[in-house]
């Protein structure tokens, strides 16, 4: 039985790359190449496909990247088994995807070797996790990883404060956004971080894209940013 495969990364080199691999493998066909996920729907739309190969942080399309897009994948085509191929590190963000219903998770500094076992023990209905995701998911203990309290529950002003900054909003953009003061927005800002315990700014990305708050691509830019300022 042939397994029909789709490949979503906004990296033309990686898709080359998967591309080559995956031409060579008997018993898998390559359906599809796509940059983003506007694509990647409208292929599966069109097309029957087994498993689908995607990146984590993909920006550029209507359907979003990250958390929001696998859930989106999970129930539109709820047939369609996932692995996701990514160079993300966190431990947190790492279970998020595997909770989501994702078959197969696998690292961009592995050999892709391992991308084919995954494809496969995927459309087998098992899961497949390669040897570095693994071991990071392993090496990691879950204070290391800062995702806040999940028995707290944020206000709805708290949550949409943490979700702008996320996206990368000073506090003085939400506070116009939003209607309300600075120091108002700055209240909340502290209040929800003290709640989920959050130390750093950098906390409150990983926690807003670990529950879902934002796009994948929303936080790189945003650090991307703040790396730029930092230098």
């Amino acid at each position: 039985m042939t397994i029909r495969v789709t490949v979503a990364d906004d990296h033309p080199t990686l898709l080359a790359g998967v591309e080559h691999l995956l031409s060579k493998v008997q018993g898998i066909t390559l359906i599809g190449l796509v940059t983003n996920s506007t694509e990647l729907v409208e292929l599966l739309g069109r097309s029957n496909c087994d498993v689908v190969v995607t990146d984590f942080s993909m920006p550029g399309g209507r359907y979003g990247d990250g958390l929001s897009l696998l859930r989106f994948l999970r129930r539109r085509f709820p047939n369609v088994r996932l692995v996701v191929l990514t160079g993300v590190e966190s431990s947190v963000v790492m279970e998020s995807i595997m909770k989501v219903g994702v078959t197969g998770l696998v690292s961009k500094s592995d050999d892709l070797g391992h991308l084919e076992s995954a494809i496969r023990m995927a459309h087998l209905g098992n899961r497949y996790v390669s040897p570095t995701k693994s071991e990071q998911l392993k090496g990691q203990s879950p204070a290391s990883d800062t995702q806040g309290d999940e028995t707290v529950k944020l206000s709805k002003r708290e949550t949409e404060v943490l979700r702008m900054y996320a996206e990368g909003l000073t506090v003085s953009e939400i506070g116009v956004r939003a209607g309300r003061s600075s120091k108002t927005i700055s209240a909340q800002k502290m209040a929800a971080m003290k709640k989920l315990r959050l130390r750093h700014d950098a906390d409150i990305f990983k926690y807003a894209l670990s529950h879902g708050l934002v796009q994948a691509s929303q936080t790189s830019q945003k650090n991307a940013r703040q790396d730029d300022d930092d230098v």
